[in-house]
């Protein structure tokens, strides 16, 4: 009694008061065997033996460093209010092997959360996250769990939460699957993300977040979008069946996007939207299906698009909407359904450098460039429906285009071009 006492002077809990918190104490034997009740304070290594019902608030409660909360394959069911098992700053926990559903929260880890780890929990029916972390330390994990049916978010990390990894989790139908926000340095891979409602994976306000080897099917948005983030790696991802962008960048720089493959998007596949001096290398812009256009960049600058593979889109294949000083290398945009390549926008948007890419069999021309200023070179364009190379008046002819087969009998405009 005396050690319950002391745990409870400790949180502030009068014992002459109206309000008591169970609490679960166990010596250092091993995991205790315990049937909690709703609002229980885990304070040892604990195995649950039976299902909680209709939690009013908070499921159960971590209240101590370096434990185990083994559910056992259990369900916490809640009433929609509080959180379904909540860490309030203890570090090294375990939660994991259980069902929590109908609460604000599934899994809540506040300010001060070091090295814990969630793992075979499924969160569905939960409100706001079936994971959170608000503010939490670093090297916590969130690995292999289900997290579905959420009305908000699958898993969000929040707040200057930093250093931690999401992975290996499946994340479906929740109207966000994961959503990072103003945290740094934390590692998204290898999760599933299922027919989110809105956006499959956002990020904002953050740096340093890695996004790697995540599938990503059916988002009714962008499904992968960078939002005022800066330095972040998207790379190896599979985007398929998006209702708008397959990747979005938004006011977005210094960030580079590579070797992803995108597939189906109901806008491009990759969409820049005012985002600056970021790498897009090395995409496949259709695997299984194609996107309304491959690569759109519009007001965005200093960009390098290089080794991209834009086909059969159906619309252009890489388009810069009013970009300036952009550098297009070795990108290959055949048989879309518009323009290989097309370049346009106002004077004052002009520098960028075409060099070494590939425009064949196009349902338009293989590239134009609408717009003065430009630097076009060393690229080729067969067999398109229109002219191999159309530049304005007012571009470089950096010399070394081939073109030949292309509707047009002069093959190429503002440019000299062999075969």
């Amino acid at each position: 009694m005396a050690e319950i006492r002391a745990f409870r002077r400790a949180l502030g809990v009068a014992l002459g008061g109206l309000v008591a918190i169970p609490v679960i104490l166990v010596g250092s034997a091993g995991p205790a065997q315990a049937a909690p009740n709703c609002g229980a304070v885990v304070t040892a290594s604990t195995t649950v033996t039976a299902n909680l019902v209709d939690c009013p608030g908070d499921g159960l409660v971590i209240g101590a460093h370096n434990i185990v909360l083994n559910l056992n394959g259990r369900t916490i069911d809640g009433v929609g209010l509080g959180v379904g098992v909540h860490n309030n700053g203890f570090d090294r926990v375990t939660i994991r092997n259980g069902t929590i559903t109908g609460f604000d929260y599934g899994v809540r880890l506040n300010p001060g959360t070091l090295g814990n780890l969630v793992t075979a929990i499924t969160a569905r029916h939960n409100e706001v996250a079936g994971v959170e972390l608000v503010n939490a330390d670093t090297n916590n994990r969130v690995i292999g769990n289900v997290l579905e049916f959420q009305s908000q978010r699958g898993i969000a990390v929040l707040g200057g939460s930093t250093g931690n990894i999401v992975r290996g989790n499946t994340v479906r139908e929740n109207r966000d699957g994961i959503y990072v926000e103003n945290s740094a340095s934390n590692t998204v891979e290898t999760n599933q993300v299922i027919d989110s409602s809105d956006r499959g994976i956002e990020v904002v306000g953050s740096q340093r977040v890695t996004l790697r080897s995540n599938t990503l099917t059916g988002s009714g948005d962008a499904a992968l979008a960078l939002s005022g983030s800066n330095l972040n790696t998207v790379d190896s991802n599979t985007v398929t069946g998006s209702g708008d962008a397959g990747i979005l960048l938004g006011t977005a720089h210094d960030n580079q996007v590579l070797n992803n493959r995108v597939s189906g998007s109901g806008d491009a596949g990759i969409l820049l939207d005012v985002a600056h001096r970021n790498t897009v290398r090395a995409n496949n812009l259709n695997v299984s299906a194609p996107n309304a256009s491959g690569i759109e960049l519009i007001g965005s600058n200093s960009n390098v698009l290089q080794s991209n593979t834009a086909n059969a889109q159906l619309s252009s294949g890489v388009e810069l909407q009013n970009s300036a000083a952009n550098r297009l290398l070795s990108n290959t945009a055949n048989t879309n359904n518009g323009a290989g390549i097309f370049v346009t926008g106002s004077a004052e948007t002009a520098g960028n450098v075409l060099d070494g890419n590939t425009t064949n069999a196009n349902n338009g021309n293989g590239i134009v460039v609408d717009n003065a200023g430009n630097t076009v070179r060393r690229n080729i364009a067969r067999n398109n429906s229109g002219w191999g190379i159309y530049a304005a008046p007012g571009n470089t002819d950096g010399g070394g285009n081939r073109a030949s087969g292309n509707s047009q009998v002069g093959q190429c405009y503002g440019v000299t071009c062999t075969a």
